[in-house]
């Protein structure tokens, strides 16, 4: 709303300006009045916005945050409104055009301290998340700050033209298609790819698989799982089904993979070598529960693999070969668990 709102303004203030339609003083002080109060308002909104993509919670760190951000807000407000009268921010010459004035310079810093703000808070804070989906979607509000950047830059240098507009729209749009396209394609608990993406992922690999650019799909399967949801409840199921992803997508990093979560408590791991993956992951789980060992019990997985050297196989069948070798690995251990228990 507020960016439309800058837009209709920005657009009538540069017809206004160049002589289009009928404008006067008084118009054009209103024009700019409405446009510059949009400017802080969506400010305000997009620091908010990103606030609250990060914590839901109401934490005492982001209502101190969001405070702020309100009280800059106001004052940038009511600094604009007053540069009807005081000329603070801009002033109409005698040739009735509209000019920016010394203080101007306060708007600038206002608004840019605020992005700045609550994009490197963002950016921060996505060092301390594990799942790769909230990873890139904290990284988002950095656009909001290089773009508009850019292009105010260049409305300086081509005056009259409504570039920063665009300059707004593009990482508003952007951060809306990411968004939405995580929230379509990504796990809700694990952050993983889900399965749909899997798929279509799955699909143009066999289309492109060759001997000289074959890939492995590993089915990975958490052991005794429901055992773990029977003993500790389903919270410690999750926690568990979360370490275990994380584990899954660091390793799939380090080998440059893909990896999704299939159902369930089983994933999938798609990459081009012949890692080990099995002791690669059992590693990494190791590692992450260390730092939560009361929390979560031990964990061990399972995985099968099947190998893809040319597009004559279906998704289906190398899922299903990925799946029976995991079958066996899972009975092996079951035997194996028998065995201990029966010494």
């Amino acid at each position: 709303m507020f960016f439309i709102i800058y837009l209709i303004s920005d657009i009538w203030w540069a017809l206004g300006q160049g002589g289009l339609i009928p404008f006067n003083t008084t118009l054009n002080k209103a024009t700019n009045t409405v446009g510059l109060e949009s400017v802080s308002l969506l400010t305000l909104a997009w620091c908010i916005f990103v606030i609250l993509r990060i914590d839901q919670n109401n934490m005492k760190e982001t209502i101190t945050l969001r405070v702020i951000h309100y009280t800059v807000t106001i004052v940038d407000c009511i600094i604009t409104i007053s540069s009807v009268f005081t000329g603070f921010y801009f002033y109409i010459d005698k040739n009735g055009i509209f000019q920016f004035a010394d203080g101007y310079i306060v708007h600038i810093i206002l608004t840019f301290v605020q992005l700045f703000g609550s994009g490197l808070y963002s950016f921060r804070k996505s060092f301390a998340n594990q799942q790769v989906k909230l990873k890139k979607e904290y990284r988002l509000p950095l656009f909001f700050i290089i773009i508009p950047s850019a292009t105010a830059v260049l409305e300086g240098i081509l005056p009259l033209t409504p570039i920063v507009a665009m300059g707004i729209l593009l990482p508003i749009h952007y951060s809306f298609l990411e968004i939405q396209n995580s929230e379509i394609y990504s796990d809700a608990l694990t952050g993983l790819n889900n399965r749909r993406r899997m798929e279509i992922f799955l699909q143009d690999m066999i289309h492109n698989a060759t001997e000289s650019n074959s890939f492995r799909i590993h089915m990975i399967d958490v052991n005794d799982f429901k055992l773990v949801n029977d003993k500790f409840g389903h919270i410690v199921g999750d926690k568990t089904l979360q370490l275990v992803a994380d584990a899954i997508h660091n390793v799939s990093d380090r080998l440059h993979g893909f990896c999704a979560r299939y159902g369930g408590d089983e994933f999938v791991l798609i990459i081009n070598d012949d890692t080990d993956i099995d002791e690669a992951i059992q590693n990494e789980v190791n590692v992450l529960r260390q730092k939560c060992a009361d929390l979560i019990p031990a964990i061990t997985v399972c995985t099968g693999c099947a190998e893809c050297r040319s597009g004559a196989i279906t998704a289906t069948q190398l899922i299903a070969q990925a799946d029976e070798q995991l079958y066996i690995q899972k009975e092996i251990f079951h035997g194996r668990r028998k065995a201990e228990d029966a010494e």
